[in-house]
């Protein structure tokens, strides 16, 4: 007879934590009522608030917490170490995360958010692709977006090498594309291929373009993701593509995250739906980055 032990996912493992925190947080706020306090229930509720906007934007900066609650960073430090200690976010340097499995938004919700937006980028990356070219694809909604857009224009000759498991599924509803995907460990988080069999694998290949989206694009230029295991696959396909074209909404360009992919300059275009800030098409210029606005918006 065989015993299967069930284990719980990292994320389902996360929420129950947060829940338990919730639960014990309002069995504190009895207590406090009861001993007519109200220190801990303001400590409690910050420290709530504090989970809420990581789980929302998987990183945060120890400045923007003390800009966001009106605190000393002193005050950030202390609600940092409690909640790590009780398991609920993973302390860094200068800010904090939630833990790994939700250290962006949830894979579902993410091909509802700014939906339209990646399709007009999807659409204005098609566009971009010829007949018989070479393709490296990075996870992502917007590069699954920008598969199906592919997939739609029918084109001939494509080879792609991808570690998204979900852009190949995809790019499989036309059989004249040839797809190579690569080995590693399978992430669920993003229907991915991660690790240095996936990084080995497409190190194999040298590709006319790359595809790539991003976690978030911070002011002075740096392309950032909210895992390290994010980032390894795609420095190896950045490495070996002639072109390198990233795909990032509106949203990208105010998000937080910790983990260094590139910078700006390391891109020959990138493609949004909304003009960035003037620094931001400053730096652009400077590097000889090409910017197109995709839907209402004129290429810059």
């Amino acid at each position: 007879m065989f015993v299967i032990e069930r284990k719980d996912s990292l994320n389902v493992v996360f929420r129950k934590q947060y829940f338990r925190f919730r639960a014990s947080r309002h069995a504190r706020i009895i207590a406090a009522h009861h001993r007519s306090t109200f220190v801990p229930m303001q400590i409690e509720s910050r420290q709530d608030r504090i989970l809420e906007m990581l789980m929302r934007r998987g990183y945060a900066g120890i400045d923007e917490l003390v800009a966001s609650f009106d605190v000393t960073p002193q005050t950030i430090r202390r609600d940092l170490q409690d909640l790590a200690d009780r398991g609920l976010l993973r302390r860094h340097h200068g800010g904090a995360s939630v833990m790994s499995s939700t250290a962006n938004t949830e894979y579902a919700h993410r091909h509802i958010e700014n939906a339209t937006e990646k399709a007009h980028i999807a659409a204005a990356a098609a566009n971009l692709i010829t007949p018989g070219s070479s393709i490296f694809m990075t996870p992502g909604t917007t590069v699954e977006a920008t598969a199906a857009a592919i997939v739609e224009r029918k084109m001939t000759g494509l080879h792609v090498i991808t570690n998204s498991t979900a852009a190949a599924r995809i790019l499989g509803r036309d059989p004249r594309i040839a797809i190579h995907v690569s080995g590693g460990l399978w992430q669920q988080n993003n229907h991915a291929l991660s690790g240095p069999a996936a990084a080995e694998f497409v190190s194999r290949y040298r590709c006319d373009v790359l595809l790539t989206s991003i976690g978030s694009v911070d002011a002075d230029g740096w392309l950032l993701e909210f895992r390290d295991e994010e980032t390894v696959v795609a420095k190896a396909m950045l490495a070996n593509a002639r072109r390198r074209i990233l795909l990032a909404d509106h949203s990208k360009f105010t998000r937080v995250a910790a983990c260094k992919l590139a910078e700006l300059a390391d891109m020959t275009t990138v493609i949004t739906d909304r003009e960035p800030s003037k620094a931001m098409m400053k730096m652009m210029r400077d590097s000889k980055c090409e910017l197109i606005v995709a839907g209402d918006g004129q290429d810059s």
